[in-house]
């Protein structure tokens, strides 16, 4: 997008090849395999791109769900499938490091969240491979999000782009210094929410309370001589959010009667940090290093009360009197982690057939403190379903977890190496290796990696192909237990083997399509031995047992077209099955589908730049010019949309059975329980609809611009399934996701 008032700074990133000829023209590609991180499954979207796409929000990681293989399991996070992948299997990599989550409200099970804590504005690109992704990256088993955070414009000593929607309010400064040697970018935003919920409700588009949130980032860039640049990165986020059951809340269901149940309340606080100092050297025409020292960490408050009220229903279900019979707390989580990183990469042209690259990182505790408590569930049961309890209270003992590390008591590292062999102009291949280990769990492995790339058309048609084990250690909370016992500790880490065909055809500037099968299988998937003795009714364990086996399968389709005139637009079409075997004593099924299993995706993004309106509405009769005006309409307008059909999620049908009770509360016996059936799932949920429409006018003026938007979500108000809430008296309760929703901002740059 070029504006007046402002420089545009295009970065063109060029790959040396010689030629020997009379008279040579120069032209951008779009596609350029020099910028990927892979000859397959790999896809580069550069800032323009996030801030334009519909439904995206200006979420790095929304936009990536609309790439192949990539499905999503609720619109409440932003969170990635990738070709059956677990969420915390995804890598993410800014600036040279590695960071668990970049977004709002994170967890140690997950590298997604609500609201994305990177600016859209401060990116320069981000690459995404589904995989087959090269040695540098590992300890992720299914996908790389690399993303690069711009340098400020050095041509200017201060320039600013300041915005608010309903959602948040923020600002972005920019420049150089040091006579064109340095610049700076900062950013900073708040959230807004607290404003809507007054005027239209929360409830009104799916949310239940008020988000509270605000984040900055900043990059800071330093040429040292002609060939050392140091670069410093910083970034940083709070969050919170009380979620208040409310004992008075209506229920239809639940007419003239006398109920009592438990009211959750949940308030979790999160802050989260990285920052880090990278040197980067050129060596010469034939090589560059990067060398990073960084920090990344969380601080994360998470309380959950309960409690047990009482409740008198009128006839319409409305609540006539209540009174708390017993507040607890069932749920504590109290942790300080942080890690400090020592990265350093090489990368070196020994030969003009061979590219070498080489590194090695440790990445060691610098403080880790975790409380966590879980309160004691008890139940009782009837096995001979004689209408007596003969077992009496059986108790599953309170969750006490204490764990306490200092600086490099516990670390991860890893070494890796890479050759990319050009064996002729069309043919190419990538050999490579990485060493990983973790020293808590004291368990390290080899992962081989592979990738050839055969150019049938020169720069039009290329087949590829990719191969390699990608193990990873499983999330932290993993490796302790209930009790503190420690027979978690020494898990073996989680392995996938990926293998990945594809076939790639430009058909002309801006215009590519790709075809993708592929071929995933994991081993030693951790399950718990809860679940593999599942049959008996009264077993209970919380030990994790790496015996676990999933196997992934399916074909892409992906067309894209780059906004090189007036149209842009993708088209993203995804089949696939991922299943697990059956773990459990005795098996049911050979295998049944995976929590992960999204057979069917289908996204569809278009979009047209539409210019000279103002000028014409100027020109019209004056019954069309003046009541133009109450329309923000500009000479150079954006109209988009986005269309996702997905399969419904899985899940395993519960039945509600009077041979089990719960003790409610602390306080009485419920008249049953929901227990998951055997047929694991065997059921889905109603399959995902959503349409998005986006408006964007642009006015440019002689010093400063005008930025305006409408983007729509959910168009149709489709009522798309969150989860089914399962009740202690038998009853449930449907939970959808976002519904119609307008976001309207506006921006101001100067």
């Amino acid at each position: 997008v070029i504006s007046t008032g402002r420089s545009t700074p295009i970065t063109v990133k060029l790959e040396e090849t010689a030629i020997e000829m009379e008279e040579v023209t120069v032209e951008a590609n779009y596609f350029s395999r020099a910028q990927q991180m892979s000859p397959v499954s790999a896809n580069l979207i550069v800032r323009s791109e996030v801030l334009r796409s519909p439904g995206g929000v200006q979420d790095v990681q929304r936009v990536i769900q609309n790439l192949p293989g990539v499905a999503s399991s609720t619109d409440n996070i932003n969170e990635m499938i990738v070709r059956g992948g677990a969420p915390f299997e995804n890598l993410t990599v800014m600036d040279n490091m590695e960071i668990p989550s970049i977004n709002h409200y994170s967890n140690q099970f997950n590298s997604a969240g609500p609201i994305n804590m990177v600016n859209a504005d401060m990116i320069e690109d981000v690459q995404f491979s589904a995989g087959g992704f090269p040695a540098q990256y590992g300890d992720k088993s299914s996908s790389v999000m690399n993303l690069t955070v711009r340098e400020g414009n050095r041509d200017v000593g201060f320039s600013s782009k300041s915005g608010f929607n309903i959602a948040g309010i923020g600002t972005l400064i920019e420049g150089g210094f040091g006579d064109g040697r340095g610049s700076y970018i900062f950013s900073a935003r708040n959230s807004l929410l607290e404003l809507v919920d007054k005027i239209v409700g929360l409830s009104s588009i799916s949310l239940t309370a008020v988000p509270k949130y605000w984040d900055t980032q900043s990059k800071i860039v330093y040429d040292l001589t002609g060939s050392h640049k140091l670069i410093a990165n910083f970034l940083y986020g709070e969050s919170r959010i009380n979620i208040e059951g409310d004992p008075k809340e209506k229920d239809e269901a639940r007419k003239s009667m006398i109920d009592s149940s438990s009211v959750e309340n949940v308030y979790p606080v999160t802050k989260q940090y990285a920052a880090g100092l990278t040197l980067r050297s050129l060596w010469g025409k034939d090589g560059y290093s990067l060398v990073t020292l960084y920090s990344s960490g969380t601080r994360t408050n998470v309380q959950v009360r309960e409690d047990f009220a009482r409740r008198v229903r009128g006839p319409s279900g409305d609540v006539l009197a209540h009174s708390t019979l017993n507040s607890r707390r069932v749920f504590d989580n109290q942790s300080d982690e942080s890690f400090l990183g020592a990265k350093a990469d090489i990368v070196y042209q020994l030969h003009p057939q061979h590219e070498i690259s080489a590194g090695l990182q440790v990445r060691t505790t610098q403080r880790w403190k975790n409380d966590a408590f879980v309160e004691a569930d008890t139940s009782r049961f009837d096995l001979n379903r004689d209408g007596i309890f003969e077992t009496g209270p059986v108790v599953i003992p309170q969750y006490n977890y204490h764990q306490e590390l200092g600086f490099a008591n516990s670390s991860m590292y890893y070494m890796y190496a890479s050759d990319k062999f050009k064996i002729t102009p069309q043919l190419a291949l990538t050999l490579g290796g990485r060493y990983d280990h973790f020293t808590y769990s004291g368990r390290g492995v080899f992962s081989p990696r592979a990738s050839i790339s055969f150019q049938l058309v020169p720069q039009q048609t290329t087949l590829t192909f990719a191969t390699g084990l990608y193990p990873q250690t499983h999330p932290l909370p993993y490796y302790g237990d209930r009790r503190d016992i420690g027979y978690n500790k020494t898990l073996n880490n989680m392995r996938a083997a990926h293998y990945v065909l594809g076939l790639e055809h430009i058909f002309g500037p801006g215009l590519k399509m790709s075809v993708e099968t592929y071929y995933k299988r994991y081993d030693r998937v951790a399950v718990t031995e809860d679940f593999v003795y599942s049959a008996i009714d009264t077993f209970w364990s919380d030990r994790l047992l790496t015996i676990g086996e999933r196997y992934s399968y399916g074909v892409e389709f992906f067309l894209e077209q780059k906004q090189v005139e007036d149209l842009f637009g993708t088209m993203s079409v995804s089949l696939s099955r991922t299943l697990e075997k059956d773990p459990r004593i005795p098996k049911r099924v050979g295998a049944y589908p995976s929590d992960f299993d999204y057979p069917v995706i289908v996204t569809l993004i278009g979009g047209k730049v539409v210019k000279g309106v103002r000028d014409w509405l100027n020109e019209a009769p004056f019954f069309l010019k003046y009541p133009s005006y109450i329309l923000p309409l500009s000479n150079e307008m954006e109209i988009s949309f986005k269309y996702r059909f997905q399969t419904g999620r899985p899940y395993t049908p519960k039945e509600y059975v009077v041979w089990r009770q719960n003790r409610e509360g602390g306080v009485k016996w419920s008249r049953g329980a929901w227990i998951d059936s055997d047929d694991y799932n065997g059921a889905r949920y109603p399959n995902y609809s959503r349409l998005d429409l986006q408006w964007i006018s642009r006015f440019y003026f002689n010093n400063w611009n005008i930025n305006a938007y409408v983007a729509v979500q959910n168009v149709l108000n489709t009522k798309n399934v969150f989860f089914e809430n399962y009740r202690s008296d038998g009853t449930k309760e449907t939970v959808y996701q976002f519904a119609f929703f307008p976001v309207v901002g506006v921006e101001i740059e100067y």
